[in-house]
């Protein structure tokens, strides 16, 4: 039996690295609640820097998961011109890793679940997103209690809209590449949503 026969029914494996809780918990929820036919294991750093983020994310390559994603919040990078540069020669240098970036912060995502249309609307950090986002999830708080409470996910999909995020996420990303300058809050989530699309066949 081929090498290519062999692995033809193989369970694919995504990796997903945030920085924090809420993308860890956020990941987790999904996989649970979706129950997908193929492996989907958040992870987080021991320290919430982009450099560990990337050392993480490559020893999850160097095992064998098929697919491994970092979910970036850029407000920090953002602050620092030395923190950015160093941020983009690490997405250069890593060319198997697939950067997911959220400006000002991974709320903005959940924010998009609610919203009609693209918006060149600026947030400006994650407090700004955190009083928007209340106004659908009163409740929302960056803390362990309330991801115990409360399912990220399931409340997403329960309350908003996961399919429209996911093309707003995508016709925004496309309408910051080509205006910068105008349109400063984003999210790429949809990159994982492509690739679950493409392994669930849907």
């Amino acid at each position: 039996m081929s090498r290519k026969s062999e692995n033809r029914g193989a369970r694919k494996s995504i990796a997903i690295i945030g920085e924090g809780m809420t993308e860890y918990r956020y990941v987790d929820d999904l996989r649970t609640t979706e129950r997908y036919r193929f492996s989907l294991v958040p992870g987080i750093p021991k320290h919430p820097d982009i450099d560990d983020i990337v050392r993480l994310a490559k020893d999850r390559l160097r095992v064998g998961y098929d697919y491994v994603l970092c979910l970036v919040d850029m407000d920090v990078l953002e602050e620092k011109r030395d923190k950015m540069e160093h941020y983009l020669a690490l997405k250069k240098e890593n060319p198997e890793i697939i950067f997911v970036e959220s400006s000002p912060c991974t709320e903005y995502w959940f924010l998009m679940h609610f919203m009609p249309m693209t918006s060149s609307k600026e947030y400006v950090d994650y407090d700004a997103v955190a009083q928007e986002l209340k106004k659908h999830i009163p409740n929302y708080e960056k803390t362990e209690a309330f991801f115990n409470k409360i399912h990220i996910y399931r409340e997403l999909k329960e309350k908003g809209k996961v399919a429209r995020a996911v093309e707003l996420s995508r016709e925004l990303d496309e309408l910051r590449a080509k205006e910068p300058e105008v349109y400063k809050s984003y999210s790429q989530m949809y990159k994982l949503f492509d690739i679950i699309a493409d392994l669930t066949g849907c």
